[in-house]
């Protein structure tokens, strides 16, 4: 199923607004200029095209996409998410056509996308009051990686030590 037009025309509008802000991600693209990536996702079932030209990124049918990928949506996320997107990539479920060096360097792009949110809040608020807001929401993140890396730390620790569920990675010898 393809996308509806006006959510497509909203797709490639936030995606390029957010390229806006990150200029350095935007420098980081221009070397996949004319590439494309066809996503078709099983399940739920749609098929997505991201060209990158100018503006960066458009969202479009394209005639001979550069890569194309198949899967369900659980498969693209596993993959988005990865530690070594490659491995993901290889190991999953996911169909790939074409140049996967070129998927791979784009999520790696992407991963490293760093928008400047204070600039545009700045416009509407002054400097002052959105640098206190972006400084509040970069410590609310960093409060929200490390709960969430000490909420790991310690279901593993549960799960291995207090419940047995599963037995310790390193033998234990008597």
């Amino acid at each position: 199923m393809k996308l509806p037009a006006p959510a497509l025309a909203a797709l490639e509008s936030l995606i390029n607004r957010a390229l806006d802000l990150d200029e350095a991600t935007r420098e980081r693209l221009r070397p996949l200029h004319g590439k494309s990536f066809t996503l078709n996702c099983t399940s739920p079932a749609f098929s997505l095209t991201l060209c990158i030209g100018e503006p960066i990124l458009l969202v479009e049918e394209s005639s001979t996409p550069t890569t194309t990928l198949t899967g369900s949506w659980d498969e693209f996320s596993k993959i988005a998410l990865a530690d070594d997107p490659a491995a993901a990539l290889i190991n999953g479920q996911v169909r790939v056509d074409g140049d996967t060096a070129r998927v791979v360097e784009l999520r790696e792009i992407l991963s490293q996308l760093d928008i400047d949110w204070e600039a545009p809040l700045a416009r509407l608020i002054g400097d002052v009051a959105a640098h206190q807001i972006g400084r509040t929401l970069r410590q609310g993140g960093r409060w929200a990686a490390q709960a969430l890396g000490a909420f790991r730390r310690q279901a593993t620790e549960f799960v291995r030590e207090e419940s047995q569920w599963v037995p310790h990675p390193i033998p234990v010898s008597y």
